[in-house]
């Protein structure tokens, strides 16, 4: 089948299957029987579809070389061509959604309810969600925030008309029995799911939340009935549920990589909700709970065991398979202690740090209950003589703050987050150092206290550029990548406001005792002589070493930015580079 003539095709099968239902004055609030009937020819379109891709599969399978390329180049040209059938019925199918956006998105998440009321979980729950993530997707792209508000009023609608208890049923039937009940149940068409089923259903609904999650640009002064507001509540409120749901499967197929994959979005969609909503802090704390509960172990692991190099880069995703199966798994446990870890911060800082409280009764308790979860987490990680040292970071911190840095470093927009994280640490430089174990009884002084020896971001600052190898080249590909260059700009501009503002314990770095060896991220390649890894702690040059790679990044963002070839701009990093640079001719 020529490819060309799909678009007229589809054109024509929309016309006979779906078209009626847009002219129903009830299509709003339709009958039983409509829905059915609106299921039924959503399946034909469905199923029709699916056979012209496996048609043109085929058609292709049976061509070769020159002549299926001439034919692709036809079809291009024609599709382009504005006198072409086929450009024009593509143009009447766009015109008529366009119309007709509200009913268009309005019928794509009715379609979804009926499929999980029907048939829940579907079997096909990847196409439903994944349409619903494509138009999410390009509305983004499109940044059309009339458009954006209809699809979350939609999709908002669509999760609170789900019959949520219903679902719960499901799932606990099947976690009795893991059997599909092929007779239905509660009078619907579907039945109990199976293991498998239930599993990729709740894979592609979390990852249809986070996607809708990230989409969104939550205001703290919004009146609490925006879209994005309301969608965000109701995600909220699903948390428990789905982690209810998919506790049982993580446990289960434990190791497996769908186990894998539920764990990992799991985790990604409440670290985004802490990004993007003012949560309360009892939510925090049951999700600190539950961290203690079921990912303990990523929690107790010792994060000063974790070496350079320990894990391989990425890529962009936790699961690629280019490794041995053992390497693998390292891997993947790697990247869920990192998102593990994250979550535990966001969720102890916020209540911590935050004024973003928003249960004033319960605020007190729930500070000194992050309080206690944060004191067992630092009791775990580093020995209680590490804070003995009055006014000095020893060797045990330096290594446990190198160590922690080592961790993230495999995966930058994570390093990003956690670095930008942990800034909201105070410094506490002089006041807390010189009265730890005199004056500071109080528990909670004593962890505000050791965080800030821990997570100084000063120090913190000064181990990430050795981590880099004090490589510019690496910082400025951080500064101009599409993923994480709004980031990396942030945590620059204000980790050099704290170091001009903190300016001798940048210039005394290293401390006695820093560790002997840096990740690989890096684009040089050091000589194996390098004293970076020849000493046992970090050599006199290192603030040498940090002035130059600085001072030439700001050459290079100079050069850029004089050519215009700097995706944004950047006066503001060079307004705080040239301070530093100043810093740097007067200590000299």
């Amino acid at each position: 089948m020529a490819t060309g003539k799909i678009v007229s095709r589809l054109h024509l099968l929309i016309d006979r299957c779906v078209r009626r239902y847009t002219e129903i004055e009830e299509v709003s609030s339709p009958t039983k029987e409509i829905e059915k009937d609106l299921l039924l020819s959503l399946s034909q379109v469905l199923r029709e579809i699916q056979s012209w891709i496996n048609e043109i599969a085929s058609d292709s399978s049976e061509e070769a070389g020159e002549k299926t390329i001439d034919h692709e180049d036809e079809t291009t040209a024609a599709l382009y061509d504005p006198e072409s059938e086929e450009y024009l019925c593509l143009e009447r199918l766009v015109a008529d959604l366009g119309s007709q956006w509200d009913d268009f998105i309005r019928l794509l998440c009715e379609c979804l309810r009926l499929a999980v009321v029907y048939s829940c979980p579907i079997p096909d729950s990847e196409i439903g969600f994944g349409i619903l993530r494509n138009i999410l997707k390009r509305l983004s792209q499109e940044e059309n925030e009339e458009l954006l508000d209809v699809y979350l009023e939609s999709v908002n609608s669509t999760l609170a008309k789900i019959p949520w208890c219903r679902v719960d049923t499901l799932f606990s039937h099947q976690h009795g029995n893991g059997e599909r009940n092929s007779q239905g149940q509660n009078g619907t068409l579907g039945g109990t799911p199976t293991s498998e089923e239930a599993t990729v259903f709740l894979g592609n609904f979390v990852q249809f939340l986070c996607s809708v999650v990230q989409q969104v640009r939550f205001a703290e002064d919004n009146d609490g009935f925006e879209p994005t507001h309301l969608i965000l509540q109701k995600t909220i409120e699903l948390i428990p549920d789905l982690l209810c749901w998919c506790q049982p499967k993580l446990e289960s197929q434990s190791g497996s990589c769908m186990s894998r994959y539920l764990g990992h979005k799991l985790l990604v969609l409440m670290i985004r909700l802490t990004y993007q909503s003012n949560i309360k802090c009892t939510i925090l704390l049951s999700w600190l709970e539950y961290l203690q509960r079921h990912f303990q172990g990523f929690l107790q692991h010792t994060l000063t065991r974790f070496e350079p190099d320990q894990d391989n880069c990425l890529e962009g995703s936790p699961f690629f398979v280019s490794l041995s199966d053992r390497e693998v798994n390292e891997t993947h446990s790697n990247h869920l202690q990192r998102l593990t870890v994250l979550l535990f911060l966001r969720c102890s800082f916020t209540l911590l740090y935050s004024n973003r409280h928003t249960n004033k009764h319960c605020e007190f308790d729930c500070r000194k209950k992050g309080m206690e979860e944060m004191f067992k987490w630092i009791g775990g990680q580093v020995p209680g003589d590490t804070f003995s040292d009055h006014g000095t970071y020893t060797k045990k911190s330096v290594d446990f703050s190198t160590s922690f840095v080592r961790l993230f470093m495999h995966e930058d927009d994570l390093l990003f987050k956690v670095l930008l994280q942990l800034l909201s640490i105070p410094l506490h430089e002089k006041e807390l150092l010189n009265v730890e174990g005199h004056s500071l009884q109080d528990e909670e002084q004593t962890i505000l206290f050791r965080l800030s020896t821990l997570f100084n971001p000063v120090i913190l600052f000064c181990i990430f550029l050795s981590e880099l190898h004090y490589d510019h080249q690496v910082l400025l590909d951080y500064l101009i990548s599409k993923d994480i260059g709004a980031s990396c700009a942030e945590y620059l501009l204000r980790c050099l406001r704290t170091v001009c503002d903190s300016w001798t314990v940048f210039v005394e770095f290293p401390f006695e005792g820093s560790t002997n060896a840096s990740s690989s991220k890096r684009r040089k390649v050091l000589t194996e002589n390098s004293e970076v890894e020849q000493n046992g702690k970090l050599h006199p040059q290192a603030f040498e070493d940090a002035k130059d790679c600085l001072i030439s990044l700001q050459n290079s963002v100079v050069k850029l930015h004089q050519k215009k070839l700097f995706p944004y701009n950047p006066e503001a990093l060079l307004r705080r580079l040239s301070r530093f640079q100043e810093l740097c001719l007067s200590h000299e």
